[in-house]
């Protein structure tokens, strides 16, 4: 653990930095990927340290006092400098990239899209080393402490990250043959509402615009039968005939393919979602993240064809 001379460790500055720009300790906590009590008990360390109280505590709110709020001001910007000479030294140091790499990223677009291209650039720098414990497609659920990089579906808000668009999200209506046969195939968006819906969470609503005339999309908002934070499971159960989804075209590509599925309402379409790679915005990108983001996006420019290391 990195040590000042005088005793403070800078895993406790840190802390207090965490706690200034997220406003709370369970934020902050999260963001460093660490328990809640080791975060109260860095903070209480750093202010016996500094015989100073820097952190204004209730049951509600978490606030820094004056002495906390011009010392975060002061220290911030010298520990980014400070972790950015080191990784720019430990860069120089050596020939081959090395490192790792914190990734955050939807499972569906995980497993039909983004893992075989992971698994092609660790073998181009086997230095490197790849962590996805964060599988997810929510917004407000990654920070630069948590995460270099992070890939997303749809619409971002603003952040700290800067965002790449490297593709789009096609959705296609499907549901299995014997359902249809079932229970008729619709023709209109309308006529969706009268069948059993199969919804990937958060997408409990559809949107469907008409190829002949782009001012018209109708919404489909009847309830769901089933719903699943998971595309492969949605996939699996309209597979079975459980009802019509409305899923990526990466992920039913197979399935469409070889007749477990087909698709439906040829003249609407599901105006496509894109795909961003958030990453690092501010500051020195270290080397293994700036060689990850370029090769990510040749590969995904280049149809996810194999890439050679540069």
């Amino acid at each position: 653990m990195q040590r000042c001379k005088n005793g403070m460790k800078l895993d406790d500055l840190r802390t207090l930095i965490a706690i200034a720009q997220h406003g709370s300790f369970r934020a902050a906590a999260s963001a460093l990927d660490i328990p809640p009590t080791t975060l109260s008990r860095r903070l209480q360390r750093l202010e016996d340290t500094l015989g100073s109280q820097l952190v204004i505590r209730d049951s509600r709110n978490v606030s820094l006092t004056p002495l906390g709020r011009n010392y975060f001001e002061r220290c911030q910007p010298l520990l980014t400098q400070l972790e950015t000479a080191t990784a720019e030294l430990h860069d120089s140091s050596h020939s081959e990239p090395r490192g790792a790499l914190r990734i955050s990223a939807p499972v569906g677009l995980l497993t039909y899209r983004l893992m075989p291209l992971f698994n092609q650039f660790l073998a181009l720098y086997p230095e490197i080393s790849l962590s996805l414990t964060h599988l997810s497609n929510q917004h407000h659920d990654y920070s630069p402490e948590q995460y270099d990089v992070v890939f997303r579906v749809g619409q971002q808000p603003d952040s700290s990250f800067a965002a790449a668009n490297i593709g789009a999200s096609q959705r296609v209506l499907v549901a299995s043959p014997d359902y249809l046969t079932g229970h008729g195939s619709p023709i209109h968006p309308d006529e969706i509402n009268e069948h059993s819906r199969l919804a990937s969470v958060p997408e409990f609503e559809w949107a469907l615009t008409n190829k002949m005339d782009s001012q018209e999309t109708i919404w489909i908002n009847s309830p769901v039968k089933m719903a699943i934070a998971d595309l492969n499971s949605i996939k699996q159960a309209t597979i079975e005939g459980l009802g019509i989804a409305c899923l990526p075209n990466y992920v039913v590509a197979d399935a469409l393919a070889t007749g477990q599925l087909s698709s439906m309402m040829d003249n609407w379409y599901s105006p496509p979602r894109p795909i961003y790679m958030l990453y690092q915005r501010l500051g020195y990108v270290p080397a293994h993240i700036q060689i990850f983001t370029d090769f990510m996006r040749d590969a995904l420019d280049n149809g996810n064809q194999t890439i050679k290391a540069k």
